[in-house]
């Protein structure tokens, strides 16, 4: 997944388990990143193209969470997350 839109939010320590759980339920919608873990400042990245059900999602959520949507934190990296490159296992024979 190419990600191109970031939002950032502040959520309860209590609840980082639950949200990470429910997007990754919607495979493919976004992904989720930690950017400062002591405050529990999320970063949730997505494409573009599902950014109504992102949205969706999110202020459904947040009716059940603490999850209140933050400006980009300082000494925030500007870049976005992309998935790792796969290694390639080569095995002897």
């Amino acid at each position: 997944m190419f990600c191109s839109h970031a939002r950032y939010f502040r959520v309860a320590r209590r609840d980082l388990v639950y949200l990470k759980f429910i997007l990754e339920a919607y495979e493919g919608l976004a992904l989720l990143s930690t950017v400062d873990p002591e405050g529990a400042v999320v970063r949730i990245s997505n494409t573009g193209f599902f950014e109504s059900d992102l949205d969706f999602l999110i202020r459904a959520l947040a009716r059940e969470i603490e999850l209140k949507e933050v400006p980009r934190p300082d000494g925030c990296p500007d870049d976005l997350p992309n998935l790792p490159n796969k290694k390639v296992m080569r095995h002897a024979g």
